[in-house]
Order: C-alpha cells, then structure tokens, then sequence
C-alpha cells in the first residue's frame, strides 16, 4: 500500500511524523512524507519530500500537488487545513483518510484571544474541526480524551489513541556535538526543562524556584531549553534572570533538533513539568517531554494533577506537587537531597518502564491492525 503523510507546519523530520509514524509504517507499506520545511529523501522509505511555502495555507495547493502525482491508497492529515486537500482529491483519487489528531486544537486556538471571548472562538474552532474530520475514514488521536472532543459518541468506533510515547532506547546512540552546544555539553545540571516557554508551562515559576534553592544549594544548575512564543515573555524572562540574580544558576539554550535532546538529557537529573493546572489541554495530556525524561532515566518533578499523580507518583518515577513556588522548591529540595543509591533506583525504574511500556514499538501492532482495517472499508 502507498501511504502519504502531508503536513502543512511540521518539519519531514519531525518526531511523531518521520521516527514514529511513517518509521512504523515503513515497515510494511511504501511511505511519503509530504511537508512544508526540512530534510529531503527519495532514495530510501519512507521518503520525505518538500514543498514550497509562504504560508499554510498557500501550501495546501503544493501538497495537493504532490498527492496528486503521488496516487496514494491512503492520505494521513496531520493538521486541520491539510483535511481540505482530502475534501478536494478523495473522490478524484479513491483513496482512504486517516486524521491524526495531536493535541487539543480548539483550545490552542481559543487561548490566542483574551479570556472573556475565548468560549465563543472555541465553539466556533470545534464547529469547523468536526464538519472537516468528516472526510476521514479514521482518526488517529494522542489520547482517548483529544478523540472524546472531536468525536463524541463515536470515539470508541472511529479512533485509536496513539500516545507520543518516544521509541525505545531513543537515547541510546552516539553522535557528533554541535558547536553551539559544546560549552553546555561539558557541564552536568541538576534539573532541565524543555518545552515551549509560557506563563502557562511555568517557566517563570522555574525562575522563583531557583530563587528560592540557591542558598541551600549554591552550585544548582537549571538548564532551560525551548522557544519563546512571544518577545515581551522572552523579554521579561531575561530581565528576572538579573533581578534574581540568577546568571550562575541558570543556562538557557533555544530549541534544538529533537535527536539531539539527548545529548543533554544524558548531562542531567530530574526532569521538570510545572504547567498550570488550569489549563485543560495541558491537564489532560502527558507531554512528550515528560516521556523523554524518563526514556533518558530523569525522575520527574511535576504539578499534582490526576494524570501525573497516576503516572508519576503511582510508579515510582518522580513526585509531585503543589503549582505555588514555594510548594515546588520544598518538593525539589526534598528530591536533590536523595542519597545516591535511592536516586539511582528512582532512575532504573524510569528507565525500565519507559523500555517496557511506554515506547512507540508497543503500539504498532495496533497501527497495522487499524490500518488494514480502513484499507478494506
């Protein structure tokens, strides 16, 4: 079966769609990997293919374009817009329709606008999504809750969760240093966070932590790694830096390409998730990060919430805590004063659950089983 995967933001090298998905896929079927930026290959499946671009929505007609020549027997969309390039070719072309939904995309929408009118944007959002997803045969979502929104009643017929576990032993591998991360890869931290740097995912909470831990620990390091979605938070995150005077303490690096995370990851000892607890897509959804901390063998340090409480606290592989400043600098101090043995069997069960359960390869054999069974619709 020829299969394409079309995105219309995302990277041909992004984690989920190249290393995960059309990596599995490959396995049994011809792949294409249809975005807008990043690497080319046409000589080995699954194969990856750009477009030009000025926009998303600009692009929708070059990726149109490729499946089209391509003639597949089933298109994954990736994101919403992408939908409008199976509404167009699907009768033309007879193939079938996979969404693969990963996060909570009315609600990342709404939140661009302020709080009294989110509601309304929201409703409006998930109108559209619902009247879209029609075309698709199936849908692919990253957890049960992201299939309930979209789907409702008929989640448990048309969807399979796929949650962004990392591949086994994703770390497990040695390559070439960047120069730009040589001064970092020489130093060890005790706590890393990556992700992207918002109010709501807690990256001035990071700050007061620090803030609050320096005095009893004088040699902490916080490595920070991500990208600013807004100038004035990026301005601000800068400037209390100096106001705590915390230049000694914490190392700030933007993204990076994601295999190269491990590098980093291997340099330290507790991972941090210290989102607001307010936010429902960010309650209800275990992040990839999280994920990758464990694969790497960093217990994590994360706010309290039904979900973490679960995965987190349930199997050993962190704690968790309160969302205020303080609550999270007494759980983080309680944690760095482990004594080496106990830290060290916090972290073989963070590895050990992450080789047994919580890896990609444990979820291909529902991938191929949904799969053929669109294919024979």
């Amino acid at each position: 079966m020829k299969i394409c995967i079309i995105s219309n933001s995302h990277p041909s090298n992004d984690v989920r769609l190249f290393y995960k998905l059309a990596t599995s896929l490959a396995k049994q079927h011809e792949v294409w990997l249809i975005t807008t930026n990043g690497m080319v290959n046409d000589k080995h499946n699954p194969y990856q293919l750009v477009v030009d671009s000025e926009s998303p929505w600009r692009a929708l007609r070059h990726l149109a374009h490729k499946v089209r020549e391509l003639k597949p027997d089933l298109l994954i969309c990736v994101e919403p817009l992408t939908l409008l390039v199976a509404w167009r070719l699907k009768k033309k072309l007879g193939f079938k329709v996979i969404f693969d939904v990963h996060e909570f995309f009315a609600n990342a929408f709404a939140e661009r606008f302020p709080l009294l009118i989110r509601f309304p944007f929201f409703l409006v959002y998930l109108f559209g999504l619902k009247y879209l997803q029609k075309i698709a045969d199936f849908v692919f979502t990253v957890n049960r809750e992201v299939g309930i929104q979209l789907l409702g009643r008929k989640a448990e017929t048309r969807m399979l969760a796929l949650p962004n576990y990392p591949v086994r032993h994703v770390w497990d591998y040695e390559c070439n240093i960047p120069g730009a991360l040589e001064h970092i890869c020489q130093m060890s931290f005790d706590l890393i966070y990556i992700g992207g740097l918002t109010h709501d995912r807690g990256v001035f909470k990071i700050l007061k932590l620090a803030s609050l831990l320096k005095l009893e620990f004088p040699r902490l390091k916080i490595l920070i790694l991500g990208k600013f979605f807004s100038p004035e938070t990026e301005k601000q995150f800068h400037q209390s830096i100096n106001s705590y005077n915390l230049n000694a303490i914490i190392y700030y690096h933007e993204w990076i390409p994601a295999e190269k995370i491990g590098l980093l990851l291997k340099r330290c000892r507790f991972g941090l998730w210290l989102f607001n607890p307010l936010s429902r897509r960010l309650k209800l959804t275990v992040p990839l990060k999280v994920l990758e901390y464990l694969s790497a063998g960093l217990p994590v340090i994360t706010v309290k919430t039904p979900l973490m409480k679960a995965l987190i606290e349930h199997n050993g592989l962190g704690v968790c805590c309160g969302s205020q400043a303080r609550s999270i600098a007494k759980t983080t101090a309680k944690m760095l004063r482990l004594p080496e043995p106990e830290y060290q069997a916090m972290s073989q069960k963070c590895l050990s659950i992450s080789d047994t359960l919580f890896n990609w390869e444990s979820l291909e054999p529902q991938i191929f089983k949904a799969i053929d069974r669109v294919a024979a619709q």
